[in-house]
Parts: structure tokens; sequence; C-alpha cells
């Protein structure tokens, strides 16, 4: 069982199952919503995660073309949300344990920030990473 949180910790989650290895996406939009160079995420099915607290904390903002960010209305958290073919988005950095995965490499890096340098021999994807190799 992987557990995550907001940071204060009013939205609790569980995960009862594998996590997706680590994907750092550096588009413009997850570099907005976390205020960073690029967003540490993981993938698992919904079928295996539950919110045990603070669903009702949930705020979304979703852009005019869609992209969508959740958040907690208390402490401004990014928090998980489902995403298509049953799937959850977990931010890496909210869980409370090493959920046993690294890195498995750096999509949407035509559009990184220029001032962050990728140092390590992970792949690098212009844009999504391809179909069938994850």
């Amino acid at each position: 069982m992987t557990t995550g949180s907001c940071l204060c910790r009013a939205v609790r989650y569980e995960i009862d199952g594998r996590l997706s290895p680590i994907m750092l996406c550096h588009c413009s939009k997850c570099r907005k919503a976390n205020g960073s160079a690029f967003h540490s995420g993981q993938l698992c099915r919904a079928s295996r995660f539950r919110f045990v607290s603070g669903e009702d904390a949930i705020t979304e903002y979703r852009t005019f073309s869609g992209y969508t960010t959740r958040f907690c209305r208390h402490c401004g958290s990014p928090v998980p949300q489902l995403v298509e073919d049953g799937y959850v988005v977990v931010h890496a950095g909210a869980l409370d344990e090493d959920p046993g995965t690294r890195p498995m490499c750096h999509i949407f890096v035509g559009s990184k920030a220029p001032w962050f340098e990728i140092a390590d021999a992970l792949p690098q994807h212009a844009e999504h990473m391809p179909r069938g190799e994850g």
C-alpha cells in the first residue's frame, strides 16, 4: 500500500498496487501548475486508487484548451486526478514513502524551461512518450 497527501494533509489517498515508473514532464502547463522545471508524475489504475480524506477540499482549474489541474484549496498542493483509459496521475513528490520506482524518461522536452539543463541519460521525447514504450 502506498499513501500520499497534500502539504496540509487535508487530502489523503491510498494506492493498492503498483505505480508506473516516473515520467518527468517539461511541458509549459505542468511547469506553471507545479512551479518547477518539470512535473514528476506516475500512473496507477483508477480501480487501485482511493481518497481516504479531503476529497471535498479539492478544487479544479481547467484551461480553455481543456488542460486540468486539481489542488487542495487549503494549501495549494497538486492532487491526483483521473485521466483517460482508467488511470490516475499521481504526483511522485506528494507520496509519503518511496514508491519503489524511478524516473524512466523526460517528456515534452521540446517546450522545457530554457534555464534548465537535463543532465541525466534518461530518454528524452520532444512530446509525449510514444505508445508502447512504457
